[in-house]
């Protein structure tokens, strides 16, 4: 016996063709097959306009010969899609098992379906339509975001450069943002461009800033100002670097990374809890005290909490960046960073290229 299944209709703004095409662009969001959504298409094309008003049954009752001839299918498999469908809620079988599928139209008005109802799929309509919404939303912010990362390549491009262009091109080496599929790894390809072309930027408009041929390292050709800061009890930030917040705090391991999380207090970290932070994890590897503060006074808090990070990171991973000792990595690079050798930028260049293409795993 059949099951006489009515439905509460379409959205008014939600035509039969509108909800196939629907259908066919949020596919990959409900998790069905292609197969799956022919199914449901040939199913809407195959009802009336009519049955999808207020108080209707919409269903079909094609029988299993007949749907696997239309799709050039087994029977078999047509039961597989037929259950997929079941499965996420969208078609209802209404009739006996072991029965055969039939049903009665009069008038044009669908009186009795003993078939595959698709009242589930009508309900479901404004949640279909919603998960197309989001999905262009999403196209669009990949379209953006791929843009962006173009425009901060060709930026960094223009500033001529090499140095700035190898460091470009160690964050994504293929320099295709199309490739990168998910928003949050472009977010991080795209702020870690951006800090290339902040660091560079700045370090361009300084002439007493030049670059070593072989050893691919800065240093600071201006013996007074070399003095300088040599003798400043506690000089300003480098200018060069300007690695933000986030951008540290996606670098770190995952103990520094709770411990940063807790100084930020559930919100955004900022540059005093990435500096508090790295002082604990500091403390927990061996570093003493002292030698925290003098390195904080030679080239500042942040920059500090930055070779902390990156040393911490790298005393737990393999290969040719990986370190044994983090104590002894952190006072080998900060002490480096205290001569002007500016070997943290490329350390942090490196450092985020490997996260991003390993998904966060080094």
């Amino acid at each position: 016996m059949s099951v006489r299944l009515v439905h509460g209709g379409l959205p008014s703004d939600i035509s039969p063709y509108q909800l196939k095409r629907f259908l066919k662009r949020a596919r990959v969001s409900l998790g069905l097959s292609k197969g799956a959504i022919e199914y449901l298409v040939f199913a809407i094309d195959n009802c009336q306009a009519s049955d999808f008003a207020q108080g209707r049954i919409c269903a079909i009752w094609h029988s299993l010969e007949r749907l696997a001839q239309t799709f050039g299918l087994s029977k078999r498999q047509v039961g597989r899609i037929e259950a997929e469908l079941v499965g996420a809620g969208l078609i209802r079988r209404t009739y006996p098992e072991r029965k055969s599928r039939s049903g009665d139209r009069v008038d044009g008005v669908i009186k009795r379906a003993a078939g595959i109802n698709l009242a589930p799929l009508i309900e479901q309509a404004e949640y279909v339509r919603s998960l197309v919404s989001r999905q262009m939303q999403i196209d669009e912010d990949h379209k953006r975001l791929r843009q962006h990362i173009q425009g901060l390549f060709r930026q960094i491009r223009e500033l001529g450069n090499a140095d700035a262009d190898d460091a470009a091109t160690s964050i994504l080496p293929r320099r295709r943002p199309g490739e990168l599929t998910g928003i949050a790894k472009m977010q991080e390809v795209a702020e870690a461009l951006e800090a290339v072309l902040s660091d560079f930027s700045t370090d361009c408009s300084q002439p007493n800033m030049t670059v070593g041929s072989d050893e691919n390292v800065r240093l600071n050709t201006n013996k007074e100002r070399k003095n300088k800061t040599r003798m400043a009890a506690k000089p300003t930030e480098e200018r060069r670097l300007k690695t933000s917040p986030t951008h540290a705090r996606l670098l770190t391991g995952p103990q520094l990374a709770e411990y940063i999380d807790l100084y930020a207090c559930g919100g955004p970290p900022d540059w005093q809890a990435i500096v508090k932070a790295a002082h604990d994890r500091a403390y927990e590897l061996g570093i003493s005290s002292r030698l925290w503060r003098e390195r904080c006074d030679q080239i500042g808090e942040v920059k500090t909490a930055l070779c902390l990070i990156v040393a911490d990171r790298n005393s737990q991973r393999d290969g040719p960046f990986g370190r044994n000792n983090a104590a002894a990595s952190f006072a080998g690079l900060a002490r480096k960073e205290s001569r002007q050798i500016a070997v943290l930028d490329s350390l942090i260049g490196e450092l985020t290229s490997t996260l991003i293409r390993s998904g966060g795993n080094p």
